[in-house]
């Protein structure tokens, strides 16, 4: 079977869970309550009709004012924040008394959770007086195929919980899926991880598939899987992208694979300051364009171009518009029996295709509109935080776009990279901090500390003023451009084509190849260990947590140990398929450039996280 057969068969594999769960609740009228967050990633499991063949009557979005009518039994689907399952409770204890009249040892209510079932739930059902009277259920849908080759476990809290506020609880649903994906595909024998975290989540695969026989022999469709925390490389989250698809997300809400599509309330707009808005009278109106599923499967014109460069792809569809323009001056030569086939024929693709194209140069005029005005000056920035140049000029603009086209989030974006690629004195962080403030209110204090603990922001030290004599320093790296240049993540010459790239770096206009795309590159080309240890050697932070048998040795170690003869070479890759999974989020530009690794070596990547974000994202969280 194929690989990509296997992808889809993941569907199958959560709709099994799902199942169970159903009918593990013993009563044949149920009604099913979902949290609106969570209706577009059950789509990608099931639809209304298989629900209400598992038994489910009625299905209702969960609102927290409104008591949904009395049934038999209600469920509840809910995402596993402790907020959102207090909520229910108060609506189970409003419904409460409507069940208190039937004489039975049935629980009429049944709260499922994804993914998992926190400690404090139970706490808080004792609390309430719900214990016995709610069960719980927690339902892992592993992962969710959004587009080819990219897989998505949407639990977007992820990068919040572990990486802002420490808390491991959802790593185990992780590890969960992540050993379902090794039982589909079998356990690939190299395994590389990048960061502590990713590096915990396979200690507990490696737990899990403890108990049961490893059968060595079996065939794995992945020869590589490389695991990637999101901190090691937030640089190719807080860049902007030039693709199409990286475009869209940076301007439009995305759930679960499908854009919500409001020119008048995008993200840039609802995150700008009243004073800067544009007046909604001047933009074009988008009343039949409320969303776009960002699959290559359900939309031609998306499939065509969203790797592409933005700039390729507005020439692409102007060009596209003007053809069909000459489809209706065509019409005027053609005999009665010509125009007749056109129209039986012919006429509807043509009409769906325009359909099409009008909602892709919408969005089109949309991003020119949102970014156009600053979106090469943000270039020129980016491009000079990467390589550490002009610290100051930079910081300077980047104080003059905080009080002239101040955005909440993109602000602090770029203010984070800064501090990443070039580093924030004291002075320099209070000063922004002050300003942004100023801009947004002292309601966002918060915000800095989250920064900080996530590590996208310096620690604020009190440090007593001192006259000091001006030195004149030379020129220096800091330990990102030192790490970057190890990994070659910093193109040394102009590789930038916008029409037929061949550096992954085109993603970010050739200033920075993205991490993941960089590992794969190296992976796929080596044609021998030595030549794999040479390129990724330089760094001590990867590490390979199993080759063969051979469990958490280093990456030069295990070097020695193919030298000795007590170890095959496993390079050349054979197959040439890898798995790469990021946690924290995922972002477009990330599979634009795996997906150009990949078309250049012949290869197959699948790519996958627990969400799909942008750099907004990251600092929002």
């Amino acid at each position: 079977m194929s690989i990509d057969k296997k992808l889809a068969g993941f569907r199958q594999i959560s709709q099994e869970k799902l199942q169970n769960i159903l009918c593990s609740i013993p009563s044949s009228q149920k009604d099913l309550v979902i949290e609106p967050s969570l209706i577009k990633p059950l789509e990608h499991v099931c639809g209304a009709s298989w629900l209400r063949i598992k038994g489910i009557n009625k299905i209702y979005k969960f609102d927290q004012e409104n008591v949904p009518p009395k049934a038999t039994t209600m469920v509840y689907l809910i995402s596993s924040k402790l907020i959102m399952f207090k909520h229910v409770l108060d609506q189970i204890q409003k419904l409460e008394p409507r069940y208190s009249e039937i004489v039975d040892d049935l629980a009429h209510f049944h709260i499922i959770v994804v993914p998992n079932v926190l400690n404090s739930f139970q706490s808080l059902l004792e609390e309430m007086g719900l214990f016995g009277l709610v069960r719980l259920h927690r339902f892992n849908w592993d992962f969710l195929n959004l587009d080819a080759n990219i897989l998505s476990l949407e639990y977007p809290q992820i990068f919040q919980d572990v990486f802002v506020d420490n808390d491991l609880s959802l790593i185990s649903s992780v590890a969960h899926s992540m050993r379902v994906f090794n039982m589909v595909f079998g356990r690939p024998q190299v395994i590389l991880t990048y960061g502590e975290h990713s590096e915990k989540i396979l200690d507990m695969v490696d737990r899990m598939e403890g108990f049961q026989p490893k059968n060595q022999q079996k065939t794995c469709d992945f020869s590589a899987m490389v695991v990637i925390d999101r901190n090691k490389d937030y640089a190719s989250s807080l860049l902007t992208p030039v693709v199409y698809s990286g475009l869209l997300l940076e301007i439009f809400q995305s759930n679960s694979g499908t854009l919500q599509i409001d020119v008048n309330a995008n993200k840039i707009k609802s995150e700008k300051l009243d004073f800067l808005q544009v007046n909604p009278a001047t933009v074009k109106s988008t009343a039949d364009v409320t969303h776009l599923r960002l699959s290559g499967s359900n939309d031609r014109i998306y499939n065509e171009n969203r790797y592409r460069h933005f700039s390729e792809v507005v020439t692409l569809l102007s060009a596209q518009a003007k053809a069909l323009g000459m489809e209706g001056k065509n019409l005027k030569g053609m005999q009665l029996a010509e125009i007749q086939e056109y129209v039986a024929k012919k006429l509807p693709k043509v009409a769906s295709h325009k359909k099409d194209l009008i909602k892709h140069l919408i969005l089109c005029e949309t991003i020119v509109n949102e970014l156009g005005g600053q979106f090469e000056k943000i270039q020129t920035i980016e491009e000079s935080m990467l390589f550490n140049r002009n610290k100051k000029q930079v910081y300077t603009q980047l104080q003059e776009i905080l009080s002239i086209d101040a955005h909440k989030f993109n602000a602090l974006r770029h203010i984070c990279l800064m501090h990443l690629t070039c580093g924030l004195t004291n002075e320099e962080a209070t000063g922004f901090i002050t300003n942004y403030l100023n801009a947004f209110g002292y309601k966002h204090m918060n915000v800095f500390p989250n920064l900080t603990n996530a590590g996208l922001f310096p620690e604020i030290e009190n440090v007593t003023k001192a006259k000091l004599p001006t030195i004149s320093l030379p020129k220096w790296q800091s330990g990102f451009q030192i790490e970057a240049n190890k990994l070659k993540l910093l193109p040394e010459h102009d590789v930038a084509t916008k029409s037929d790239p061949i550096c992954p770096s085109y993603v970010f206009n050739g200033s920075y190849i993205p991490l993941v795309a960089q590992i794969a590159s190296v992976l796929l080309t080596s044609e021998s260990y030595d030549q794999f240890f040479a390129k990724i050697s330089s760094t001590d932070q990867l590490k390979m947590f199993q080759y063969y048998d051979r469990c958490k040795e280093s990456v030069k170690d295990i070097g020695g140990i193919i030298k000795s003869g007590a170890a095959l070479d496993a390079f050349p890759l054979k197959p040439k398929s890898i798995f790469i999974f990021i946690l924290g989020g995922l972002t477009y530009a990330e599979v634009a450039a795996c997906q150009l690794v990949e078309r250049l070596s012949g290869a197959k990547i699948v790519i996958g996280s627990n969400c799909v974000i942008s750099g907004r994202d990251i600092v929002e969280a």
